[in-house]
Protein backbone atom coordinates (compact mmCIF):
# COMPACT_ATOMS: atom_id res chain seq x y z
CA UNK A 1 0.00 0.00 0.00
CA UNK A 2 1.47 3.23 -0.85
CA UNK A 3 0.51 5.97 1.34
CA UNK A 4 0.71 8.68 -1.57
CA UNK A 5 -2.34 6.60 -3.01
CA UNK A 6 -4.29 6.69 0.22
CA UNK A 7 -7.62 8.51 0.02
CA UNK A 8 -7.79 9.81 2.90
CA UNK A 9 -9.61 9.02 5.32
CA UNK A 10 -10.48 5.80 4.04
CA UNK A 11 -12.65 2.69 5.58
CA UNK A 12 -12.26 -0.94 5.50
CA UNK A 13 -13.35 -3.85 7.21
CA UNK A 14 -10.86 -6.50 8.60
CA UNK A 15 -11.09 -10.65 10.10
CA UNK A 16 -9.84 -12.02 13.46
CA UNK A 17 -8.21 -15.20 12.19
CA UNK A 18 -10.40 -16.91 9.39
CA UNK A 19 -13.44 -15.41 11.02
CA UNK A 20 -15.32 -12.23 9.42
CA UNK A 21 -15.85 -9.26 11.85
CA UNK A 22 -18.10 -6.62 11.18
CA UNK A 23 -15.76 -3.70 12.79
CA UNK A 24 -15.00 -1.36 10.46
CA UNK A 25 -11.87 1.20 10.93
CA UNK A 26 -11.29 4.78 9.39
CA UNK A 27 -7.46 5.66 8.56
CA UNK A 28 -6.29 9.29 8.20
CA UNK A 29 -3.08 10.06 6.70
CA UNK A 30 -1.38 12.33 9.57
CA UNK A 31 1.81 13.18 7.12
CA UNK A 32 3.99 11.24 4.68
CA UNK A 33 5.03 9.25 7.11
CA UNK A 34 2.43 8.28 9.99
CA UNK A 35 -1.54 7.19 9.43
CA UNK A 36 -4.11 7.02 12.27
CA UNK A 37 -6.90 4.50 12.69
CA UNK A 38 -10.05 4.86 14.33
CA UNK A 39 -12.91 2.42 14.96
CA UNK A 40 -16.60 3.95 13.27
CA UNK A 41 -18.73 0.32 13.93
CA UNK A 42 -18.31 -1.13 17.51
CA UNK A 43 -16.49 -4.46 17.95
CA UNK A 44 -18.68 -7.40 19.01
CA UNK A 45 -18.55 -7.99 22.19
CA UNK A 46 -16.70 -11.88 21.51
CA UNK A 47 -14.07 -10.47 19.66
CA UNK A 48 -10.00 -10.26 20.51
CA UNK A 49 -9.29 -6.35 21.77
CA UNK A 50 -5.57 -7.47 20.97
CA UNK A 51 -5.85 -8.02 17.43
CA UNK A 52 -3.40 -6.93 15.15
CA UNK A 53 -4.54 -5.17 11.63
CA UNK A 54 -1.15 -5.68 9.66
CA UNK A 55 -0.99 -3.24 6.23
CA UNK A 56 1.72 -3.36 4.06
CA UNK A 57 3.44 0.03 5.39
CA UNK A 58 6.85 0.15 6.47
CA UNK A 59 7.03 0.89 9.85
CA UNK A 60 3.79 1.30 10.92
CA UNK A 61 1.53 -1.00 12.96
CA UNK A 62 -1.90 -0.95 14.44
CA UNK A 63 -3.36 -2.88 17.33
CA UNK A 64 -6.68 -3.65 19.15
CA UNK A 65 -9.94 -1.51 19.09
CA UNK A 66 -9.37 2.06 19.80
CA UNK A 67 -5.83 1.62 20.61
CA UNK A 68 -3.23 4.47 19.56
CA UNK A 69 -0.86 3.89 16.79
CA UNK A 70 2.33 1.84 17.40
CA UNK A 71 5.41 3.17 15.23
CA UNK A 72 8.19 0.30 15.08
CA UNK A 73 10.75 3.43 13.95
CA UNK A 74 9.28 6.08 16.90
CA UNK A 75 11.71 7.49 18.33
CA UNK A 76 14.29 6.24 21.23
CA UNK A 77 14.05 9.05 24.08
CA UNK A 78 17.61 10.17 25.58
CA UNK A 79 17.97 11.07 29.30
CA UNK A 80 18.85 14.72 29.49
CA UNK A 81 21.95 15.93 31.72
CA UNK A 82 22.45 12.51 33.40
CA UNK A 83 24.11 13.44 36.80
CA UNK A 84 23.62 16.78 36.47
CA UNK A 85 19.75 18.12 35.89
CA UNK A 86 18.44 14.47 35.79
CA UNK A 87 19.99 13.14 39.11
CA UNK A 88 18.85 11.20 42.00
CA UNK A 89 16.08 13.63 43.08
CA UNK A 90 12.68 14.07 40.96
CA UNK A 91 13.56 16.30 38.19
CA UNK A 92 11.19 17.66 35.71
CA UNK A 93 9.59 20.58 33.68
CA UNK A 94 11.58 21.81 32.66
CA UNK A 95 11.70 25.38 30.63
CA UNK A 96 14.66 26.52 28.47
CA UNK A 97 16.17 30.26 27.42
CA UNK A 98 15.27 31.23 24.05
CA UNK A 99 19.29 30.96 23.68
CA UNK A 100 19.28 27.46 25.25
CA UNK A 101 21.98 28.36 27.84
CA UNK A 102 19.43 28.07 30.65
CA UNK A 103 17.45 25.53 31.74
CA UNK A 104 14.82 26.08 34.89
CA UNK A 105 13.19 23.09 36.19
CA UNK A 106 11.82 21.76 39.39
CA UNK A 107 13.21 19.21 41.74
CA UNK A 108 10.99 17.78 44.05
CA UNK A 109 10.93 16.08 47.51
CA UNK A 110 8.10 14.26 49.25
CA UNK A 111 6.94 17.20 50.69
CA UNK A 112 8.38 20.38 48.40
CA UNK A 113 9.57 20.82 45.42
CA UNK A 114 11.50 24.36 43.96
CA UNK A 115 12.72 25.75 40.81
CA UNK A 116 16.50 25.57 40.17
CA UNK A 117 18.87 26.56 37.33
CA UNK A 118 21.83 25.54 35.64
CA UNK A 119 23.36 27.09 32.84
CA UNK A 120 25.50 25.58 30.15
CA UNK A 121 29.18 26.25 31.14
CA UNK A 122 31.81 24.11 30.52
CA UNK A 123 29.09 21.60 29.68
CA UNK A 124 26.74 22.51 32.38
CA UNK A 125 27.03 24.18 35.91
CA UNK A 126 25.57 22.15 38.89
CA UNK A 127 22.20 23.34 39.28
CA UNK A 128 21.38 25.92 41.93
CA UNK A 129 18.03 27.00 43.33
CA UNK A 130 16.64 29.91 41.36
CA UNK A 131 16.39 33.23 43.14
CA UNK A 132 12.76 34.18 43.29
CA UNK A 133 12.11 30.35 45.04
CA UNK A 134 12.65 27.89 47.89
CA UNK A 135 10.59 30.05 50.40
CA UNK A 136 7.42 28.27 49.11
CA UNK A 137 6.37 25.64 47.16
CA UNK A 138 7.22 26.31 43.40
CA UNK A 139 6.73 23.99 40.13
CA UNK A 140 6.40 23.78 36.81
CA UNK A 141 8.64 27.11 35.45
CA UNK A 142 7.48 28.23 32.04
CA UNK A 143 9.62 30.33 29.78
CA UNK A 144 7.85 32.76 27.49
CA UNK A 145 8.65 33.12 24.11
CA UNK A 146 11.11 36.08 24.18
CA UNK A 147 12.89 35.13 27.43
CA UNK A 148 11.50 38.10 29.43
CA UNK A 149 9.30 36.59 31.82
CA UNK A 150 8.23 33.29 33.79
CA UNK A 151 5.37 31.46 34.66
CA UNK A 152 4.96 28.75 37.14
CA UNK A 153 2.77 27.45 39.69
CA UNK A 154 3.43 28.18 43.68
CA UNK A 155 1.70 27.31 46.82
CA UNK A 156 2.39 30.80 48.73
CA UNK A 157 -0.86 32.51 49.93
CA UNK A 158 -1.87 34.90 48.13
CA UNK A 159 -1.03 37.97 50.63
CA UNK A 160 1.91 37.90 53.16
CA UNK A 161 1.57 36.21 56.09
CA UNK A 162 1.15 38.72 59.38
CA UNK A 163 3.30 36.61 61.39
CA UNK A 164 5.73 33.44 60.74
CA UNK A 165 4.25 30.11 61.06
CA UNK A 166 4.21 28.75 64.66
CA UNK A 167 4.88 24.83 63.64
CA UNK A 168 5.77 23.70 60.63
CA UNK A 169 2.99 21.85 58.52
CA UNK A 170 0.49 24.22 59.74
CA UNK A 171 -2.00 25.27 57.26
CA UNK A 172 -1.58 28.28 55.61
CA UNK A 173 -4.43 30.45 55.19
CA UNK A 174 -4.76 31.69 51.61
CA UNK A 175 -1.79 29.17 50.15
CA UNK A 176 -3.40 26.95 47.12
CA UNK A 177 -1.67 26.08 43.89
CA UNK A 178 -1.82 29.48 41.85
CA UNK A 179 0.33 31.11 39.08
CA UNK A 180 2.37 33.40 39.68
CA UNK A 181 4.95 36.04 37.55
CA UNK A 182 8.53 36.66 37.98
CA UNK A 183 10.12 39.31 35.20
CA UNK A 184 13.85 39.03 34.02
CA UNK A 185 15.31 42.66 35.86
CA UNK A 186 18.79 42.94 33.65
CA UNK A 187 20.62 39.95 35.34
CA UNK A 188 18.13 39.63 38.25
CA UNK A 189 14.98 39.02 38.25
CA UNK A 190 11.73 41.12 39.81
CA UNK A 191 9.14 40.79 42.73
CA UNK A 192 6.71 37.99 42.25
CA UNK A 193 3.72 38.49 41.12
CA UNK A 194 0.10 36.81 41.22
CA UNK A 195 -2.08 36.72 37.96
CA UNK A 196 -5.07 38.10 38.35
CA UNK A 197 -8.19 36.24 39.27
CA UNK A 198 -9.31 36.13 35.52
CA UNK A 199 -6.31 33.74 34.61
CA UNK A 200 -6.58 32.27 38.52
CA UNK A 201 -10.13 30.46 38.83
CA UNK A 202 -10.75 31.05 42.24
CA UNK A 203 -11.57 28.24 44.00
CA UNK A 204 -9.46 25.78 41.69
CA UNK A 205 -6.19 24.05 41.90
CA UNK A 206 -3.89 25.98 38.82
CA UNK A 207 -0.44 23.46 37.54
CA UNK A 208 1.70 23.39 34.90
CA UNK A 209 1.19 27.28 32.97
CA UNK A 210 2.41 27.44 28.99
CA UNK A 211 2.75 30.88 27.15
CA UNK A 212 1.99 31.89 23.65
CA UNK A 213 3.70 34.94 22.06
CA UNK A 214 0.40 36.45 22.50
CA UNK A 215 0.88 36.29 26.19
CA UNK A 216 -2.00 34.10 26.30
CA UNK A 217 -1.69 31.44 29.30
CA UNK A 218 -2.38 27.77 28.95
CA UNK A 219 -2.57 25.68 32.36
CA UNK A 220 -4.72 22.69 33.90
CA UNK A 221 -7.36 23.19 36.43
CA UNK A 222 -7.88 20.65 39.06
CA UNK A 223 -11.54 21.36 40.40
CA UNK A 224 -12.79 19.85 44.07
CA UNK A 225 -13.92 16.81 42.61
CA UNK A 226 -10.80 15.76 41.13
CA UNK A 227 -11.89 16.98 37.28
CA UNK A 228 -8.88 17.93 34.96
CA UNK A 229 -9.32 20.19 32.33
CA UNK A 230 -7.19 22.24 29.64
CA UNK A 231 -7.67 25.67 29.97
CA UNK A 232 -6.44 29.34 28.38
CA UNK A 233 -7.09 33.01 29.53
CA UNK A 234 -6.13 35.01 26.35
CA UNK A 235 -4.00 37.85 27.08
CA UNK A 236 -5.33 40.97 25.20
CA UNK A 237 -4.92 44.81 25.77
CA UNK A 238 -2.44 44.57 28.50
CA UNK A 239 -5.43 42.38 30.34
CA UNK A 240 -5.89 38.63 30.94
CA UNK A 241 -9.07 37.61 30.21
CA UNK A 242 -11.55 34.89 31.96
CA UNK A 243 -10.16 31.48 31.20
CA UNK A 244 -11.81 29.14 29.69
CA UNK A 245 -11.22 25.40 28.78
CA UNK A 246 -10.31 24.32 25.71
CA UNK A 247 -12.53 22.59 23.12
CA UNK A 248 -11.11 19.61 23.29
CA UNK A 249 -11.18 18.98 26.93
CA UNK A 250 -14.34 18.32 28.02
CA UNK A 251 -14.15 16.67 31.74
CA UNK A 252 -13.84 13.05 30.27
CA UNK A 253 -10.57 12.06 30.79
CA UNK A 254 -7.71 13.59 33.14
CA UNK A 255 -5.91 16.02 30.68
CA UNK A 256 -3.06 18.08 32.34
CA UNK A 257 0.06 19.99 31.28
CA UNK A 258 -0.54 22.06 28.10
CA UNK A 259 2.60 22.99 26.36
CA UNK A 260 1.86 25.68 23.75
CA UNK A 261 3.48 26.18 20.30
CA UNK A 262 4.46 30.13 20.48
CA UNK A 263 2.41 31.11 17.82
CA UNK A 264 -0.03 28.33 18.84
CA UNK A 265 -0.11 26.32 15.83
CA UNK A 266 -0.42 23.03 18.12
CA UNK A 267 -0.20 21.97 21.55
CA UNK A 268 1.13 19.04 23.76
CA UNK A 269 0.10 17.98 26.95
CA UNK A 270 -0.49 14.53 28.92
CA UNK A 271 -4.11 12.62 29.78
CA UNK A 272 -4.91 9.40 31.46
CA UNK A 273 -7.92 8.00 30.15
CA UNK A 274 -7.52 8.55 26.23
CA UNK A 275 -5.52 5.36 25.81
CA UNK A 276 -7.34 1.87 25.80
CA UNK A 277 -6.73 -0.34 29.17
CA UNK A 278 -4.50 2.32 30.84
CA UNK A 279 -5.12 5.01 33.20
CA UNK A 280 -1.52 6.61 33.47
CA UNK A 281 -0.46 10.03 31.93
CA UNK A 282 0.60 9.71 28.38
CA UNK A 283 1.64 12.36 25.56
CA UNK A 284 -0.58 13.78 23.27
CA UNK A 285 -0.66 16.43 20.24
CA UNK A 286 -3.47 18.46 19.23
CA UNK A 287 -2.91 20.74 15.88
CA UNK A 288 -5.16 24.01 15.50
CA UNK A 289 -5.80 26.49 13.03
CA UNK A 290 -7.40 29.85 13.95
CA UNK A 291 -9.93 29.01 17.00
CA UNK A 292 -10.52 25.16 15.36
CA UNK A 293 -8.66 22.43 17.67
CA UNK A 294 -8.51 19.05 15.13
CA UNK A 295 -7.76 15.53 16.38
CA UNK A 296 -6.11 14.79 19.50
CA UNK A 297 -3.14 12.02 18.43
CA UNK A 298 -0.88 10.46 20.80
CA UNK A 299 2.30 10.85 20.75
CA UNK A 300 4.59 7.10 20.73
CA UNK A 301 8.11 6.38 21.28
CA UNK A 302 9.93 3.25 21.22
CA UNK A 303 9.89 1.06 24.45
CA UNK A 304 7.16 3.61 26.34
CA UNK A 305 4.73 0.09 26.54
CA UNK A 306 7.44 -2.11 28.03
CA UNK A 307 6.48 -3.72 31.02
CA UNK A 308 3.20 -1.67 30.91
CA UNK A 309 3.28 2.00 30.06
CA UNK A 310 5.23 4.50 31.73
CA UNK A 311 3.79 7.43 33.56
CA UNK A 312 4.75 10.75 31.19
CA UNK A 313 4.06 14.19 32.56
CA UNK A 314 4.79 17.71 32.08
CA UNK A 315 6.04 18.39 27.77
CA UNK A 316 7.92 21.06 27.16
CA UNK A 317 8.95 22.34 23.60
CA UNK A 318 12.45 23.64 23.32
CA UNK A 319 13.06 26.87 21.60
CA UNK A 320 13.50 25.13 18.11
CA UNK A 321 10.40 23.35 18.84
CA UNK A 322 11.91 20.48 17.03
CA UNK A 323 12.48 18.27 20.53
CA UNK A 324 9.91 17.52 23.14
CA UNK A 325 11.36 17.03 26.97
CA UNK A 326 8.69 15.33 29.13
CA UNK A 327 8.79 13.66 33.03
CA UNK A 328 9.14 10.58 32.63
CA UNK A 329 9.55 7.73 35.57
CA UNK A 330 10.50 5.02 32.65
CA UNK A 331 13.99 3.62 32.88
CA UNK A 332 16.21 1.98 31.42
CA UNK A 333 16.42 -1.75 30.58
CA UNK A 334 18.61 -3.97 31.91
CA UNK A 335 19.17 -7.17 30.17
CA UNK A 336 20.35 -9.90 31.86
CA UNK A 337 22.79 -11.60 32.34
CA UNK A 338 25.63 -8.59 31.78
CA UNK A 339 29.74 -8.35 32.17
CA UNK A 340 31.37 -6.92 34.92
CA UNK A 341 31.99 -3.72 33.00
CA UNK A 342 28.75 -2.32 32.54
CA UNK A 343 28.02 -3.69 36.14
CA UNK A 344 30.17 -1.40 37.58
CA UNK A 345 29.57 1.50 35.18
CA UNK A 346 25.28 1.17 36.52
CA UNK A 347 26.19 0.41 39.83
CA UNK A 348 28.75 4.15 39.92
CA UNK A 349 25.87 5.75 38.28
CA UNK A 350 23.31 4.93 40.89
CA UNK A 351 24.20 7.29 43.41
CA UNK A 352 23.78 10.43 40.39
CA UNK A 353 21.18 8.81 37.85
CA UNK A 354 18.17 8.70 39.05
CA UNK A 355 16.62 6.77 35.88
CA UNK A 356 17.71 3.59 37.66
CA UNK A 357 14.96 4.36 41.11
CA UNK A 358 11.86 4.78 39.41
CA UNK A 359 11.96 8.75 39.90
CA UNK A 360 10.70 11.19 37.33
CA UNK A 361 13.67 12.42 35.24
CA UNK A 362 13.83 14.75 32.20
CA UNK A 363 14.00 12.97 28.53
CA UNK A 364 13.29 13.66 25.24
CA UNK A 365 12.52 13.00 21.74
CA UNK A 366 12.58 14.45 18.37
CA UNK A 367 8.98 16.33 17.82
CA UNK A 368 9.31 16.35 13.94
CA UNK A 369 6.93 13.51 13.05
CA UNK A 370 3.92 14.87 14.89
CA UNK A 371 4.73 18.99 14.24
CA UNK A 372 3.93 20.79 11.50
CA UNK A 373 6.86 22.79 11.02
CA UNK A 374 4.83 26.29 11.69
CA UNK A 375 5.47 26.44 15.12
CA UNK A 376 8.49 28.95 14.80
CA UNK A 377 6.17 32.18 13.12
CA UNK A 378 5.88 34.47 16.02
CA UNK A 379 4.63 37.08 14.02
CA UNK A 380 1.55 35.23 13.06
CA UNK A 381 0.19 33.71 17.05
CA UNK A 382 -3.10 32.29 16.26
CA UNK A 383 -3.37 31.47 19.65
CA UNK A 384 -6.93 32.62 20.79
CA UNK A 385 -8.92 29.60 22.67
Amino acid sequence: MVLDALPSPFEFPIGIGNKPDARRFSVSRLSNDFLEYRRVIAAPPHSDSRARIALSCPGIAWSGPDAAKSISSAPMPQVFSPGLVSGPANDGSPALSPDGNTIFFTRSAANWSAIVESHKIRGGSHPTLAPFSGEWSDSSPAMSPDGKYLVFESKRPKLPLASPQKQGGESVPGAVSNLWRVDRMGTGWSKLTRLPDMANLVGQSLWKPSVAANGTSYFVAIDTKGGKRLNSSHYSNGAYQQAQPLSFSDGTTLDVDPDIAPNGSFLVFCSAGRLPDDKKDHLFIVHRTGDVSGQVVPIRYAGDDTNGYSTDDEPYLDPDHRTLYFSSVRSVATHLPRSREPAQRDFEHMGSWGYFTDYFNIWSIPLTPWSDGNSNDHGKANASE
